[in-house]
Parts: C-alpha cells; structure tokens; sequence
C-alpha cells in the first residue's frame, strides 16, 4: 500500500493539461467492475460473518488486481505526464479500496487516505459512506481476465525464449474473434514492447509461437529462432494439454458423477474438454510449423 502510494504520489505532479485520453479506458472501466464484483462479494461474506475470507477477497483485490495489474496498465511512460481522467480515477480507486481494508486496519489505512490527497476538516475514512457499486458487464471482467492471460503468456514465451523486455517485438494473432481484442490492444502492446498487433489467419513464417487459451500468437523478434527449445516447450504443452483432457474425459465418461453433479458443474466440464481439445490442435499447429 506504502509503494502504491508513493506511485500515485509521484504522479501528482505529473498530471497533463491535455485532453483526457481514452488509451486507459479499459483499464478503468474493467478495475470498476472488478471493484464492483468484490463489494458484492463481501456483502455475502459480511452477512455469513466469514470475515477471514473476507479479508483474503480483500488483499486478492488490492495487490493482485490494483498493484499488479491496474497501476501497471496506467503507468505512464517514463518521465511522461499522466492524464487527468486516469489520475483522478485511480484515487478514486485507491479511496474506495483503504475504505474496504479500513475495519481491519484502522490506523494504516486513515493515514493513507489523508496522504492520498487534501481533505477537510472532519473529512475522514471513519465515518465516509460506503459507494453502491453494482457489476453490470461480465464481459468486461472476461477481457481483462483474457488480458491479463495473454501478457502472462506473452511474457513467459519471451522469457523462454531469452528475448530482452527493452527488445521490440512484433505480434501477430490468429483468433476466431480479433473483435474481443480491440479494447484491450493498447494496454497490451504496451505491456509486452509490441511495435504492432496484426489479426492473421494463418502461421506467420519465421516467427515464435505461443498458444494462450484457444488463440496462437506469432513473435517476431530480431534474434534467431531457437527452434529446438520451441518443439520442447510445445511438446511438454502437449503432454500438459493430453493428460488434462484424460482426466476430464474420465470423469464425463463417469455416470454417476454425470448424474449426480448439477448441470452447471458437468456444463464447466464439458467446456474444460472443448478448451483442451482447441489447445491441443492449435499446438499441433504449431509443431507442424517447425518442420
């Protein structure tokens, strides 16, 4: 909380008399709804007094969702201003946030929110009134979920691949629905140093591929391909994907599970199976492409 203050601090002072630009647009209105989401969490929690899982909701949201991901997302770049709009925001977010924490640690918790920003006498996080958040769009949840997925894999393929973050990359997809990615592109050419995001409908020659979900992404880097250490990858991705689908297969084939689970538990299985079988064909896909 300390080093996230300090973050937004420092931006203070760097905040743009620009225009307010829509390139973290995503970024607020996916932390909204996240935020949204884990109040009407915690409302059940509080009621069924589970106040230990409550607390865990709580850090998931503020280090896992606003530290690790948010603030990354709407970092500016270096020595760059920040715009009005995100800066604003993201107090906001961090007010409602220390007012989550606050029953379990007072102290900490009203310090910060009077560093956040100027208040007035009497202005404090004791006796502020909680906001009426409401979760309204799961599909945006569902895209920052797919983004942070694909950084993650993005990231973990240039890593293998011993690329430098600092090295520019170009990066191509092949998805059934580039629609889905058209929020999100900004945020994430940005967080895996692509120069360009093209949508394409076959394998890109001379590039490094990475599956991620039902999509393939293409890398193209300036160093030579390791072709060798890619086959590996994919084929232990394979051996992962085969097993899994065993075990998911068996327990559809299984008739009393079948008849006994209820129908949303055996339709999650039944898209387990659809998922695997979708990434297993894209990594023959991509085996094949090594020759």
């Amino acid at each position: 909380l300390w080093n996230a203050l300090r973050l937004v601090k420092m931006w203070e002072g760097r905040i743009s008399n620009s225009v307010d630009s829509n390139s973290n647009q995503f970024a607020i209105q996916w932390f909204e709804e996240r935020l949204a989401q884990v109040n009407n969490e915690l409302e059940t929690l509080y009621k069924d007094f589970r106040l230990s899982e409550a607390l865990k909701t709580i850090y998931s949201l503020i280090w896992d969702d606003f530290c690790s991901w948010y603030l990354e997302w709407v970092k500016p770049g270096f020595e760059q201003a920040i715009d009005p709009k995100t800066y604003n925001k993201t107090v906001s977010f961090f007010e409602e946030l220390i007012q989550l924490l606050h029953p379990f640690m007072p102290f900490i918790t009203e310090e910060i929110y009077h560093s956040l920003k100027e208040r007035n006498a009497g202005d404090d996080l004791t006796i502020r009134q909680q906001s009426s958040l409401k979760s309204n769009d799961n599909t945006i949840l569902l895209q920052g979920q797919l983004l942070k997925d694909v950084i993650t894999g993005i990231r973990d393929t240039r890593n293998k691949q011993q690329i430098k973050p600092k090295e520019q990359i170009e990066l191509s997809v092949l998805t059934l629905n580039p629609e889905v990615y058209e929020p999100i592109n900004s945020i994430l050419s940005k967080q895996v140093n692509a120069s360009a995001i093209n949508f394409v409908k076959e394998t890109v020659a001379g590039s490094i591929s990475a599956v991620i979900g039902k999509d393939k992404f293409y890398l193209v880097a300036e160093q030579p391909i390791d072709k060798g250490s890619q086959r590996e990858e994919l084929l232990k991705e394979l051996h992962y994907q085969q097993g899994f689908l065993q075990s998911v297969d068996k327990k559809l084939s299984n008739e009393r599970f079948v008849s006994n689970a209820k129908a949303e538990v055996v339709d999650l299985e039944k898209r387990k199976k659809a998922d695997a079988e979708a990434k297993i064909l894209a990594i023959k896909e991509s085996l094949a492409g090594l020759g």
